[in-house]
């Protein structure tokens, strides 16, 4: 037996929807399918699309922003955030997509905007430098997880070879085996955030917040960054 159509059961499912076919596929016919109900009954429940788009937008407030920071070091800890904020878009890309469509993702990402700022401040940035760091980081991962994205769907690139003679010879094999090879995207994004991260880092002028002390925070787990990280 069937359980009983309510505004709870319609949001769960239309979440779930939205999570696996992304917000352009999303519609209320196809929800319906999914509840084997009429359309007419969703709307009696929870309203028109809109409406009930702007009610999955506002749960999206407790999952979008959520992130975990561990580690011994300012790098560390701010690694491990940044490496939360790319599992947790990645995990719920549909939801990313809606915040993006209502103007509203940045403020669901609050939370973890929040925690790169309080790690930076702790770290002894102060000001507008808590600020740029906060938003450079921030931006790279966007920019990461949105190429990636799009990456999927493109063709497999060749590299090519003659790494050796194009540097002189100087590059070893292992070097340039590698050169000749797709790069492995996200071993070069943990290069570019641990480059970025220690360079904003260098610009505190306290040693305060990079003594080593251990804080240890638990909430979404481990994302690509450090799994990738773990593999170098």
């Amino acid at each position: 037996m069937r359980d009983p159509l309510t505004p709870a059961r319609v949001v769960a499912a239309a979440t779930l929807l939205l999570e696996r076919d992304g917000f352009r596929q999303f519609s209320m016919r196809r929800l319906a399918a999914e509840l084997g109900v009429a359309p007419t009954a969703i709307y009696w429940h929870v309203g028109n699309r809109d409406e009930l788009l702007d009610v999955i937008a506002d749960e999206a407030r407790d999952v979008l922003g959520r992130v975990s920071t561990v580690g011994q070091s300012p790098l560390e800890r701010v690694m491990s955030t940044a490496s939360a904020l790319v599992a947790n878009i990645n995990e719920h890309r549909g939801l990313v997509e809606l915040a993006h469509q209502r103007g509203i993702l940045l403020a669901l990402l609050g939370p973890a905007r929040q925690a790169l700022a309080a790690e930076f401040a702790a770290a002894g940035l102060g000001g507008l430098g808590i600020v740029d760091a906060t938003n450079a980081v921030v931006q790279l991962v966007g920019e990461h997880v949105t190429f990636e994205h799009y990456a999927r769907r493109w063709p497999e690139q060749t590299v090519g070879d003659g790494f050796d003679a194009s540097a002189g010879g100087v590059l070893d094999e292992a070097a340039s085996a590698a050169l000749a090879r797709s790069p492995d995207r996200d071993r070069t994004f943990v290069v570019m955030l641990r480059a970025l991260v220690a360079g904003l880092l260098a610009e505190s002028d306290s040693s305060g917040g990079a003594d080593g002390q251990a804080v240890t925070r638990t909430s979404a787990g481990d994302g690509p960054i450090r799994a990738a990280a773990q593999g170098r």
